[in-house]
């Protein structure tokens, strides 16, 4: 088995990449196997005493829940790759160090942290931060047209694409899956800080994520990041922003042909006469049926009248 910097730490890795793969395989039988049947476990906890996560050990893992032990002292980079349907992550509290991309092409929604956080965010705790945030640099777009397929997908599903639960003691923030670049990190630590462990009223749930949204700047993940935190987290300043730019926003949604995401912004509400306009002709070109009785039941609120050229 691969030495690890400290040789009596345990370390999980992924089947077959282990010198001693049957061991782990024994261990991690509970979705390598149900996987094998197409089943999906539910929620598995572990309680082998190991105290490193290896990179790609849980890589394409068909559970739900993990929960680690407090002997997990270290996640090496790329540990929770790949996994789809991997929705929570609960860490002990031996956490020391964790690598980067740790849920790499996975959606995890929710992280819970339960080593106790001090007055400052600890070497822990940023590793962890640095593991599950990076930068807008890093986003790969297949194509230069502004499209917000995760937007899409959020508003179809609405599970979160671009943002994650961060919990502690019962208390949570969401954080963006990426920021415009690490300068910023800062600013995401402070106000996990404040959402997490002050009691401070000058910090308040609406501050915090004005701040984080501020981190921000590429416009597609901007948008996506902005629907998310204004459905799930209320959000004012992410509604301001997707009113602001909902012409844009509905463009892409109505250019892409998707009915479904369209005709679920349009009845947000967010959109205004120019923007309802403007998006109309687009939806009727590319044929999106239920788009259309929306938008056009937004219009008569603004009491608009269709152009002779889209009269239906």
């Amino acid at each position: 088995m691969q030495k690890t910097d400290n040789e009596e730490f345990k370390t999980i890795y992924r089947p077959p990449y282990s010198a001693d793969a049957s061991v782990c395989a024994k261990m991690l039988n509970k979705y390598y196997d149900a996987r094998k049947n197409g089943e999906i476990v539910d929620v598995v906890t572990l309680t082998e005493p190991y105290n490193v996560i290896g990179s790609y050990a849980f890589d394409s893992c068909h559970t739900k829940e993990l929960t680690l032990p407090d002997t997990v002292a270290r996640l090496n980079h790329f540990a929770f790759a790949d996994c789809k349907t991997l929705k929570k992550i609960t860490l002990g509290k031996g956490i020391e160090k964790c690598g980067e991309d740790l849920t790499f092409r996975s959606n995890v929604q929710e992280i819970v942290w339960t080593k106790p956080i001090g007055e400052d965010v600890d070497d822990a705790l940023s590793s962890l931060l640095y593991g599950l945030i990076q930068e807008e640099s890093t986003i790969f777009y297949r194509t230069d047209e502004i499209q917000l397929n995760k937007g899409r997908m959020f508003l179809k599903t609405g599970e979160a694409q671009k943002t994650f639960l961060l919990t502690y003691n019962g208390r949570s923030i969401r954080l963006p899956k990426h920021i415009n670049n690490y300068i910023n990190m800062f600013v995401i630590q402070d106000m996990v800080l404040a959402a997490l462990t002050s009691d401070r009223k000058e910090i308040s749930r609406s501050l915090s994520y004005r701040l984080i949204f501020g981190t921000l700047q590429d416009f597609q993940n901007k948008a996506n990041v902005a629907l998310e935190l204004y459905l799930l987290e209320g959000s004012s300043d992410a509604k301001k922003y997707l009113q602001n730019n909902a012409a844009k926003i509905a463009k892409a949604f109505a250019e892409g042909g998707d009915d479904v995401a369209l005709s679920k912004f349009v009845t947000l509400g967010l959109m205004d006469a120019e923007a309802l306009l403007h998006t109309l002709p687009i939806a009727q070109e590319k044929g999106l049926p239920t788009s259309i009785a929306y938008l056009l039941e937004e219009m008569r609120k603004y009491s608009l009248r269709l152009p002779d050229a889209l009269e239906i």
